[in-house]
């Protein structure tokens, strides 16, 4: 039988094993949910104070949205290298690898432990774990929209909802920006799907380039609608960044074919009133926002008019 020579075994590369042993060495322990909420399910929380609470109140450090947990349920002590867990008298009470919990008696966690309370499962990654990389980056792929490398809307829906429980919890303002393309088909039927694709890369490169690194929930909601979560951020500062984003979309160039367009964006802003019950109202406010800026004629930002915010 003659060989197939395309059956080859390829030359391992060891310098990218090294890299990943490398980011592997610089990862913090960790909790990584297994079983729960299903936009959840892989979240990665690392482990750096000394002291976290984990539960269901948005003031928690490891908040999990789910009734199964106590409000604050367990406590997660970091003393160098080792970990310990404590049950705070929680309601359904907490396993670990099986072994129910003592409340208030600290339990020190090993590689590997699975913590389970209700249907919830954790899993338990000690410091330098090379699978505490790998989960990670498999949790970010799930979560970038693959044409503009920013958030998807699954990213969006659940990032709202919990920094809409925060701001609530804390009294801080939330505050939302969503924005259009304007005549985006135009552009699709022009020059054709491939050059709608580069418009919307280069719009998404020219917004993420204007905003803070930390903070700020960037997300492609479907099409050319886009929406920027702004958390501890005034309607007053969140109207200014609208205007300023608007500006430099409108002064960005972009090659398509043999031609080079200029695009606009349509903006609604809104920011956390006491009268709005989810996040979802408040994407609703700022969508509506950005509608009346189309039927006010297009690239420019409308800010949504609402009661008093959140005090």
């Amino acid at each position: 039988m003659p060989l197939d020579h395309q059956d080859k075994t390829l030359v391992a590369d060891s310098g990218a094993f090294q890299r990943i042993q490398a980011e592997a060495e610089q990862a913090a322990p960790a909790l990584v949910m297994l079983a729960g909420p299903p936009a959840l399910v892989g979240r990665q929380w690392p482990l750096l104070a000394t002291e976290q609470i984990l539960g269901r109140s948005p003031s928690c450090q490891v908040f999990v949205d789910d009734p199964q947990l106590s409000k604050t349920h367990a406590r997660i002590m970091v003393l160098g290298a080792r970990v310990a867990l404590v049950d705070l008298q929680s309601t359904n009470g907490t396993q670990v690898s099986g072994d129910p919990l003592v409340p208030q008696q600290p339990r020190e966690l090993a590689n590997n432990d699975l913590l389970q309370i209700g249907n919830l499962v954790f899993k338990f990654l000690e410091q330098g774990n090379l699978e505490s990389v790998s989960i990670q980056k498999a949790f970010e792929r799930s979560q970038i929209d693959a044409l503009t490398q920013i958030f998807n809307k699954g990213a969006y829906l659940t990032t709202a909802q919990e920094l809409y429980k925060r701001a609530r919890a804390s009294r801080q303002p939330l505050s939302i920006i969503v924005f259009d393309l304007d005549f985006f088909k135009k552009i699709n039927d022009t020059y054709g799907h491939q050059a709608g694709d580069v418009v919307l890369q280069t719009v998404a490169k020219a917004v993420q380039g204007q905003l803070p690194r930390q903070g700020p929930c960037f997300a492609r909601y479907g099409g050319e609608e886009f929406v920027i979560l702004l958390p501890g951020v005034t309607a007053a500062a969140a109207a200014q960044l609208a205007e300023a984003l608007r500006a430099v979309v409108e002064f960005t160039e972009v090659s398509v074919a043999d031609a080079r367009l200029t695009v606009t964006v349509s903006v609604g802003v809104a920011t956390l009133t006491d009268a709005m019950a989810s996040a979802e109202d408040l994407f609703v406010q700022a969508d509506e926002a950005t509608y009346l800026s189309k039927r006010s004629g297009r690239n420019r930002v409308t800010v949504a008019e609402a009661a008093a915010p959140i005090r």
